[in-house]
């Protein structure tokens, strides 16, 4: 018998239903074996029109004596038994049911692609397939080029700029997700070389933060990002970026002092010198921020031009998910409820925009707005809700021209932060 590897996802009707009937259907195949199945993850649709209902998946592993094409054409016939009568790929269903890998066969045809042609891009799939498959995993992350060492990352930087190619650098912390994705593909289409670092940074966590604990897969995440188009990911030890007695820091002050700033004391210290080394170690021409971090990237580029860094700071938009929440590693720790009551957040900050469209200008007025509308939420507790100048962070009184409108608050234990640009 062959080994299989399915995936199964449900956005319409009684999702946990449809994905038990399914698993039931496959069971009684002939010729098929059920062996094991992943955890259950919700996760947003993946281009799926706006709107769409989110997804759980899992991934199963069968054993069977059917042919490719014929498991294939089972699984369709128990698609169809569950009501899904729109084949469109991108369409929203009751049940989604894909061949992932079907031994070590290769399959390319106009119906059938195997292994799963997008299994790589997507870590709804990487994920629960981990769970049952950790060799396989493992594999495929050996595809990607890994460096810890900082002086052969070194090495390799200032190889590709010596042949006259230049760098496109993405720092993050890892648990990548779409926005990180998306970044690294700017990195790609604007640079020759795509170079990613994943480091979740000890010196910009607090005493009662969560650094600990901060979600980490080096494999899921080398194989997201070199889908994406990342070359290689420079992934560093804490104890080689920060040895025995290390105190020098990087300080960018006035701009530091609002916003997460008031609150996480030492924080922006952490980031900027963290940047500052990576910067230094890899000698980028162009690095990639997201705009929900708007302060960080600001503090960079302070850093960057206060210094006379030779690179450019990039600041990309926002990645949301379907009902408007910001995108960020941290939403893992959210309960079904939690995450309910965060798409508050973005709610809020459209509402700021629309009462600033209709005339509103007094500052005091929006907040009190968005706070009304944010302590409704059971779990929310504000941390702060601020309209900034866009370029030092003041507070402003009135709204005149560029202004940006930013809050954090934490939902449970868990903070998030999210913020938009007006005028």
């Amino acid at each position: 018998m062959i080994i299989c590897y399915l995936g199964l996802g449900s956005n319409l009707g009684d999702r946990q239903k449809n994905i038990r009937l399914a698993l039931q259907g496959v069971g009684s195949l002939k010729k098929t074996k059920l062996v094991r199945i992943s955890g259950i993850y919700e996760t947003d649709p993946c281009n799926c029109p706006p709107g769409s209902p989110r997804f759980l998946n899992l991934t199963a592993k069968v054993k069977t004596n059917l042919s490719a094409r014929a498991l294939m054409g089972e699984l369709s016939g128990i698609e169809t038994d569950l009501g899904r009568k729109d084949k469109r790929r991108n369409s929203p269903r009751p049940i989604d049911l894909d061949i992932l890998f079907y031994g070590n066969k290769r399959i390319s045809s106009p119906r059938l692609k195997i292994p799963h042609p997008r299994l790589k891009e997507r870590d709804f799939v990487l994920k629960p397939l981990k769970e049952i498959a950790p060799a396989l995993i493992k594999s495929l992350a050996k595809e990607v080029k890994v460096i810890s060492d900082i002086d052969l990352t070194r090495k390799y930087a200032a190889k590709v700029k010596s042949g006259g190619k230049t760098i496109g650098f993405v720092p993050t912390m890892g648990y990548l997700h779409s926005g990180h994705l998306s970044l690294i593909r700017q990195a790609k289409k604007d640079c020759d070389i795509c170079l990613v670092s994943i480091f979740v940074n000890p010196i910009q966590f607090g005493p009662r933060e969560d650094y600990k604990k901060y979600p980490r897969d080096l494999e899921v995440d080398s194989i997201l990002a070199k889908s994406a188009g990342g070359d290689c990911i420079f992934y560093p030890q804490a104890k080689d970026m920060y040895d025995l007695g290390y105190s020098t820091y990087v300080n960018v002050e006035k701009i530091t002092d609002y916003l997460c700033g008031a609150s996480r004391l030492g924080h922006f210290r952490g980031v900027a010198t963290v940047v500052a080394k990576l910067f230094n170690i890899i000698r980028p021409d162009i690095a990639y921020f997201g705009q929900k971090d708007f302060q960080q990237a600001l503090v960079i580029e302070k850093m960057v031009k206060d210094l006379n860094m030779p690179l450019k700071i990039k600041v990309m938009p926002i990645v949301r998910d379907s009902d408007g929440l910001a995108l960020s590693s941290r939403n893992v720790y959210l309960s079904p409820r939690e995450k309910s009551d965060a798409l508050v957040l973005f709610r809020s900050l459209q509402k700021a925009k629309e009462m600033i469209l209709r005339g509103e200008r007094k500052a005091g007025k929006i907040i009190a707005a968005m706070r009304n509308e944010i302590s409704r939420k059971k779990s929310a507790r504000i941390d702060y809700i601020i309209i900034a100048h866009a370029q030092t962070l003041e507070p402003l009184e009135y709204v005149k021209k560029k202004a940006l409108i930013a809050l954090a608050v934490y939902f449970g234990k868990t903070r998030l932060i999210d913020n938009i640009v007006v005028g």
